[in-house]
């Protein structure tokens, strides 16, 4: 995936005439390069402060003169492979049940060949949620309580979805316990420990920003709803803005995400605080008034993409290799299409 990826990146630049530089400093991470580089300023605050501020003191250390992007992309490769150290290693030693860890080498191609699976090596979040997540729902499965708790702390400072992996934590841990008594005494630590962090998170905006709230009141300069109607008549084009049409792409990720919701029921069957934890992040994109962001969001969910990767291990050898040609052009054409400027989320 990387060196596909990277060869994409490089025929692009040398034939578009694109610098490498611009090239990996697009959407998002054009704007992690700005708080990087020069602080958080309106309105990027919608974005957590883990991730840059990770990659402005891994600059720092390397003497602040490496432009942002390239940094990004370094660190977040490294958390990448991380995390596929970290899965192997707890799965050979069979600690990690699935769909925690796939069962078979089609379980990693989902994972990494998902549609926008660039974002796991590039200058974005990505990668450090993906780790970060990793572990405390394997931690929580295991019952190791402090290492949770921090792993979910840190999640709440990567992304949104951070509170659902607190969430589902609390809800595996809880699982593991023997009497009520413990199962509620884990779920609260959980829960206070992501409160507590949320509460650090909310300090910091207000001393930097002075709003606490920043990060809410700054995605008013993004597209989003303001009623509850709003965001479930985004999931058939019925906002004002989908009047003029939508184009095809669009069309295309709500598939996705509609084939993301039949296979969290089915995770759900399985695994129900693992199933519970996709659901909300499939849920949390509806205030965008759309699902034009369901590349992205699918890519951090491996408990779902290892599931359906095993599943698929299973079917007949024609339709395995049809679904992975696909799903290859596809993810050859959203790598392009970032190269290139063109919405690749």
């Amino acid at each position: 995936m990387l060196v596909h990826h990277v060869g994409v990146w490089a025929v692009t630049s040398w034939r578009e005439d694109i610098s490498p530089l611009a090239l990996l400093d697009r959407w998002d991470s054009m704007l992690y390069s700005i708080i990087v580089a020069e602080g958080y300023q309106w309105p990027l605050w919608v974005y957590f402060p883990l991730y840059p501020g990770l990659v402005w003191l891994v600059r720092a250390a390397l003497g602040g003169g490496l432009p942002p992007q390239v940094v990004g992309c370094g660190v977040s490769t490294l958390f990448l492979l991380g995390f596929v150290a970290w899965n192997t290693r707890w799965s050979r030693q069979g600690v990690l049940p699935p769909p925690l860890s796939p069962r078979t080498p089609w379980g990693w191609f989902l994972l990494l060949y998902g549609p926008a699976s660039f974002s796991l090596h590039s200058h974005h979040t990505e990668a450090l949620f993906l780790l970060l997540s990793f572990g405390a729902l394997a931690c929580a499965s295991r019952g190791a309580l402090g290492p949770t708790v921090l792993l979910c702390m840190l999640c709440v400072w990567t992304r949104n979805q951070g509170c659902l992996v607190a969430i589902t934590a609390a809800l595996l841990l809880a699982g593991n316990a023997s009497t009520w008594r413990e199962r509620l005494l884990r779920f609260g630590t959980v829960g206070v420990g992501a409160l507590l962090s949320f509460g650090g998170l909310l300090f910091f905006e207000w001393r930097m920003a002075g709003d606490p709230l920043a990060f809410m009141h700054a995605q008013t300069e993004w597209r989003y709803v303001d009623s509850v109607w709003g965001a479930i008549r985004g999931i058939w084009f019925g906002n004002p803005w989908h009047a003029t049409g939508v184009p095809l792409w669009m069309k295309l990720r709500h598939g996705y995400a509609a084939l993301w919701l039949v296979a969290a029921l089915a995770l759900g069957r399985r695994h129900r605080a693992l199933g519970l934890y996709v659901l909300l992040s499939l849920l949390i994109m509806l205030p965008q008034g759309d699902l034009g962001n369901a590349f992205r969001y699918n890519t951090v969910l491996f408990p779902l993409l290892f599931l359906v990767g095993d599943g698929l291990a299973e079917r007949p050898v024609w339709l395995r290799w049809t679904v992975a040609v696909l799903l290859v052009g596809l993810n050859h054409a959203v790598t392009h299409a970032y190269a290139v400027e063109v919405w690749a989320y």
